[in-house]
């Protein structure tokens, strides 16, 4: 019988990882056909979740629930330790400038619609603020709010892949369904890698969910990561396969921000545009508060030993302004943060972790040792250069 501990641990990594990120994978993914973007899926989702195990190693033989600025200290030093908050600080101010541009488009949307036609840029401040404010008022706050939404968006995210998956396709999508187009395939891949990579990233709640089951055993938790990174899997590709059964995915690979992905579902004859803007809006809320609150949280600590800045207001300020400014600077590059995020991500999910394990595993032997041995070190090593190179492609 399965323990309520257990399923509350693997929702909390399918959690983590579905979000925001989905919106983004019809995107990348349809210049490739529907054949060669599921395998990439699974190409990256298995050394996603590799990467989570060999983290999951270091944590729970030397370090239960201690966070990753502990860990690096501990095996890696100093300088380790300066790279690994400046991954975590690069990965999620990135990730919150992506989240506010896919946001401000659809509240852009929704106050035409109330008869207020606004700026894109006074929408992006106006949904800052307001995501400020709800920081403001503390993590239960916060965690009431995200329940809501999440569960808002699983609700509103059957209901379009039901209706998206239930039309009948277009005959002209079928060889796009079944392969990709030739053309420029490599770099379409690339390009897709660091997105796909930012979609999965459920690895940074590896150490509070040892901390949540701390009478837990490596196998237990590697159950618990590899079907939790399995649910996500699932979503994603029937978002995808939804998508490109939908609409021209020559039209879904021209699209950029989350506003044109939503207004082309609904127009191909799915007469979903509320559903779907509900959807999209839960998604992106969800993934910004629990993004921005870990940043507010990692930032309040730093302002609380400088007595120049301490408080809620300038560490809320330091969360949410250097976001709003790089987005208001950058617009319509939704995919583009994502993928930068990406890069962050991959330094803090693959290349810290790989060296931890590395300097761990000199100490003799452990409780819980990911299967492969210097394999896997080797070959999750080689994924991280990989989407490095992406980004230089």
């Amino acid at each position: 019988m399965v323990s309520t501990r257990f399923l509350g641990s693997t929702l909390l990594v399918a959690g983590t990882a579905l979000g925001a990120g989905m919106l983004a994978i019809p995107m990348v993914l349809a210049p490739l056909g529907f054949g060669l973007g599921l395998g990439l899926l699974f190409f990256v989702w298995a050394f996603t979740t590799l990467a989570a195990l060999l983290l999951l190693e270091v944590n729970v033989n030397y370090h239960p629930g201690e966070n990753m600025h502990a860990m690096s200290g501990k095996w890696l030093g100093p300088l380790g330790q300066l790279i690994t908050n400046s991954s975590m600080i690069f990965l999620l101010v990135f990730l919150l400038m992506a989240y506010i541009l896919g946001a401000s488009e659809l509240l852009q949307v929704a106050l035409k619609y109330m008869g207020l036609d606004v700026t894109l840029a006074f929408s992006r401040t106006l949904f800052t603020l307001l995501a400020g404010i709800t920081i403001v008022l503390g993590t239960g706050a916060v965690d009431r709010l995200n329940r809501l939404f999440f569960a808002i968006m699983l609700v509103a995210m059957v209901i379009a892949l039901y209706s998206l998956a239930s039309m009948a396709p277009d005959i002209s999508h079928e060889t796009h369904l079944a392969s990709a187009s030739a053309p420029g395939t490599q770099a379409q891949i690339m390009s897709a890698l660091p997105v796909l990579f930012t979609s999965f990233g459920f690895m940074v709640v590896i150490p509070p969910l040892v901390s949540y089951t701390e009478d837990g055993e490596g196998k237990h938790f590697s159950k618990v990561v590899i079907v939790g990174s399995l649910i996500p899997l699932v979503c994603y590709i029937a978002w995808f396969w939804a998508c490109m059964n939908a609409v021209n995915p020559e039209q879904l690979a021209g699209l950029s921000g989350v506003e044109q992905l939503v207004s082309a579902l609904d127009k191909s004859g799915a007469s979903l545009g509320s559903v779907l803007k509900l959807f999209a809006a839960m998604a992106l809320l969800t993934s910004f508060l629990g993004v921005a609150l870990s940043l507010f949280g990692f930032i309040r600590e730093m302002c609380d030993k400088k007595p120049v800045i301490d408080g809620k207001i300038p560490a809320i300020v330091l969360t949410l302004v250097p976001a709003l400014i790089m987005a208001s600077s950058a617009p319509g590059q939704f995919l583009k943060a994502l993928s930068y995020a990406g890069l962050a991500l991959t330094v803090l999910a693959i290349f810290i972790p790989v060296a931890m394990v590395w300097r761990s595993r000199q100490q003799g032997e452990v409780a819980y040792v990911t299967p492969g041995g210097q394999i896997t070190l080797i070959t999750t090593l080689a994924f991280g250069a990989l989407l490095v190179g992406a980004q230089f492609y």
